[in-house]
């Protein structure tokens, strides 16, 4: 048997070329277009490059999940190192911009466990970011018995962020302009 090499190509333009066409699909197809057949059409390469380049589609996936992850891990030390971090976070969760391939990712998270283990790692290794940095304004400010706990407004926060993002997906925004002003107007309450 022949070692395949591809697996090892990290770097290579036709794995990059895959990797970018996985996530297209994610984002424009969704998770049930998330084949090799499809994927190796936009990437106009020939199908069996994918299984070249990966092992399976799991790591694919896998390797789709991790590159969205880095970018919303920048953006979020982005907003956490501005002047007023809780409403940079805000901002950014509300305004995400993985937001239409991250319901295929929990989609796909049902079929393809590796991936499901690391979507709970990330997302709680988020989660431990936005309670360190909504503890530090608590103490910038003083605040030393906060009517709402730093972990349970970090997860009201992305929450209620997420939920307003799917909603929009759909079209559905009732209520959402009075939410937006409740958590700015509370933010503010805290970061002036």
């Amino acid at each position: 048997m022949v070692a395949n090499r591809g697996f090892q190509s990290t770097g290579t333009k036709t794995r990059l070329r895959l990797i970018e066409a996985a996530a297209e699909i994610l984002a424009d197809e969704g998770y049930v277009a998330f084949t090799a057949r499809r994927i190796a059409a936009r990437a106009e390469l020939k199908p069996q490059l994918v299984h070249y380049y990966f092992r399976s589609m799991e790591e694919l996936v896998v390797t789709v999940f991790h590159r969205s992850s880095a970018i919303y891990f920048r953006l979020h030390d982005e907003a956490l190192s501005t002047p007023r971090p809780l409403h940079a976070l805000w901002d950014l969760n509300a305004n995400l911009p993985e937001a239409s391939r991250m319901l295929e990712f929990v989609a796909l998270g049902k079929q393809y466990p590796q991936l499901r283990e690391e979507m709970r790692k990330s997302g709680e290794s988020f989660r431990d970011l936005q309670i360190e940095a909504i503890e530090r304004v608590y103490a910038q400010h003083g605040i030393t018995d906060p009517a709402i706990s730093a972990p349970a407004l970090a997860m009201l926060m992305s929450a209620t962020a997420r939920a307003m993002v799917f909603e929009s997906q759909v079209g559905m925004n009732k209520a959402h302009a009075d939410t937006v002003q409740l958590i700015k107007t509370f933010l503010s309450s805290l970061e002036g």
